[in-house]
Parts: structure tokens; sequence; C-alpha cells
């Protein structure tokens, strides 16, 4: 055998061995990596965290998305703000980290937004926060 070809088949063994040892790596969207429970619309927050983002992000300045955008999965416009997620909201929430919000009008309800796509991920609403008060 050559040592060219030695060589050659070195390369193909070791690449043989690292695809077996080391997984492919699959790329995920932020909201693709956030799964709800099953039957619970959104990323499946609790009462409890639902109204500790609304108590924590409610008084931000308030943003105006046009009714038919407001619903989850939808994208709102672009010119519309995100803020980012208060550090200590995102401490206790980690599935928030990589999240942004906005607050509608008469801080009625935080739509919690994929800041990749734009997408509305999840909905708080007043009453959300007011269940658990």
């Amino acid at each position: 055998m050559s040592f060219a070809m030695s060589s050659a088949l070195r390369v193909i063994a070791a690449a043989a061995m690292l695809a077996v040892v080391v997984p492919p790596v699959q790329a995920q969207s932020v909201g693709a990596a956030v799964e709800s429970a099953p039957g619970v619309p959104g990323i499946g927050l609790t009462p409890v965290q639902k109204r500790m983002i609304y108590d924590n992000t409610s008084g931000e300045r308030q943003q105006r998305v046009p009714e038919d955008q407001v619903s989850l999965g939808t994208p709102i416009p672009d010119s519309v703000m995100l803020n980012e997620m208060p550090v200590h909201v995102k401490d206790e929430i980690g599935v928030l980290r990589d999240f942004k919000f906005a607050v509608l009008p008469d801080a009625q309800a935080v739509l919690i937004v994929d800041p990749a796509s734009r997408r509305i991920m999840d909905i708080v609403t007043r009453a959300d926060a007011e269940k658990e008060k």
C-alpha cells in the first residue's frame, strides 16, 4: 500500500470515528426550542409566572399593535419597539432569556416576542396577572 493511500485511509477512518462520536448540531429558532405543555397555549407559563411578568413589565412604554396582529404565532410590525426582559424575571423564568416584550396600550397585555422572527410566543393579560392576587 502506498504512503498516499495509507494517509487517505487514516483521514477517512478519523472522519468516520468523529461522525459517530460527535452528534451533528441542529439549528433551532428560539420558538422551536421552547415547547409548551400539552394543551397549554404559548410557552407554557404558569399563573404565578404570568403575574411576575406582568408586574415587572407592564409599566414600560406602551406600543400600538393592530388588533388583527395580536395572536400567538403572529409576527408584529418592525415599527413596534421590543424591550429587554428584566434580568430578575429571566433569572426566575429561564425560558424567557432569549425573548423580548412589548406592552399594549392601557397595559391590557404584555406580548412575549421572539426577537429573531418577531413572532408573538405568548400573551400575558391583565386578567392573567389578577388571577393570582
